[in-house]
């Protein structure tokens, strides 16, 4: 028997209940209000491309480098979010009764993932399309051919790369690590252990704050290294504590966003012990905290040491870092088992709160103040009601 389809039906009626699970009012809320605003985004894009239309299509660099480097980056990103989100219900535990293979796993995995792809890359190249159209660049419909073409590339190779890369979880037995018959302390032992225990070792999957080495821990590991390194021997060359503190608000934002779990929050286990919603939100939120920390704490330090007297810039990159990041922890809480879903709302209304800011002043904070109150009290009454 072939189970080509069953990831896709497992996404399908996953999102089903869950606009199911939303009341009417909600959804139209949703519907109508985040329609009026992606009306006026788009009219403003418009608008903003119009005025800058001779500007864009001047640089040949742009279109011959820049935009094809950013589609490929975007698809290798949407890629590999798609593929894991397709390998965690392909690996999902209540299908370890099925006697399914790791191939025919990593196939329904990838059927799904090709299905996703394949409009998102559409949508891609539309929107390229449209603002050729819109700065009048010749070749309009080519260049959007062209977007969905270079975005598709580097969505199948993340993809693919993602896919080959997956283990078989259901058949790896994890009891003995938890056990730790070895005798090795865990790793995230000294940072996971207060009560309720264990719990961001939860989220991530590791059994008893044991870390599993992988490429990807130790690309990750390189790279954030390489960046607050760079950024602060430039921040202690020139002087300047700009490009150091920027650095570290920027990747330590980065940081907390790529660790930050809140999926258990959505678990029967933890929503039925005595454990209130703020406690257990703070506490999934502790360990990506300390990470996230950890990484500003070297650039911040070499822009005070590079400019002594501009103390103030990276002490308010500090502040307004636990600010969004405690932003960023009420989106993951609200979308709980959607962490992509909650990082790009999450962007996206920090990118039309800047964008509408520079028109109305930081009034318009108050308004993302109001969205993040509103989604704390709809996450608080989702894990005490269901």
């Amino acid at each position: 028997m072939r189970h080509d389809r069953l990831v896709l039906t497992l996404l399908r009626r996953e999102l089903l209940a869950g606009l199911r699970s939303m009341r009417r009012r909600d959804l139209a809320w949703i519907g109508l209000g985040g329609g009026v605003l992606l009306a006026y985004a788009i009219t403003d894009i418009a608008v903003a491309l119009q005025t800058a239309a001779a500007t864009l299509r001047q640089p040949q660099s742009l279109w011959t480098f820049g935009l094809p480097a950013a589609l490929l980056g975007l698809g290798g990103f949407a890629g590999n979010a798609i593929a894991g989100l397709c390998l965690s219900h392909a690996f999902a535990p209540f299908l370890k009764a099925l006697p399914l293979s790791l191939v025919q796993r990593r196939r329904m995995a990838a059927v799904a993932a090709c299905v996703l792809g394949v409009p998102i890359a559409s949508v891609v190249g539309a929107t390229v399309g449209l603002g050729c159209f819109v700065i009048a660049k010749p070749l309009a419909p080519v260049w959007g051919l062209g977007a969905a073409m270079l975005f598709g590339a580097g969505f199948g190779v993340s993809a693919v790369l993602r896919l080959r890369g997956a283990r078989d979880l259901v058949h790896t037995d994890t009891a003995d690590l938890a056990g730790d018959p070895g005798g090795r302390r865990p790793w995230l032992g000294a940072f996971d252990r207060l009560a309720p225990a264990w719990l961001s070792s939860w989220a991530w999957g590791l059994p008893a704050g044991h870390v599993r080495p992988s490429w990807r821990l130790v690309g990750a590991a390189v790279f954030f290294g390489v960046v607050a390194a760079l950024s602060a021997a430039i921040s202690l060359v020139h002087h300047d504590a700009v490009p150091a503190a920027m650095t570290g608000l920027t990747g330590g934002l980065l940081v907390f966003m790529l660790s930050a779990r809140f999926h258990p929050l959505g678990s029967p286990v933890l929503r039925t012990a005595p454990l209130g919603f703020t406690r257990a939100w703070l506490r999934l939120a502790r360990l990506p905290l300390q990470l996230s920390v950890a990484f500003f704490l070297l650039p911040a330090g070499a822009a005070v040491a590079a400019e002594p007297s501009a103390w103030a810039m990276p002490l308010a990159s500090g502040f307004w870092l636990l600010a969004l990041n405690g932003a960023y922890a009420v989106f993951s809480a609200y979308f709980m088992t959607a962490p992509f879903v909650a990082a790009l709302s999450f962007l996206s209304a920090i990118a039309y709160t800047s964008y509408e800011s520079l028109e109305y002043g930081r009034t318009v904070l108050i308004g993302f103040a109001a969205l993040v109150l509103f989604l704390w009290h709809r996450a608080q009454r989702r894990y005490r009601h269901g």
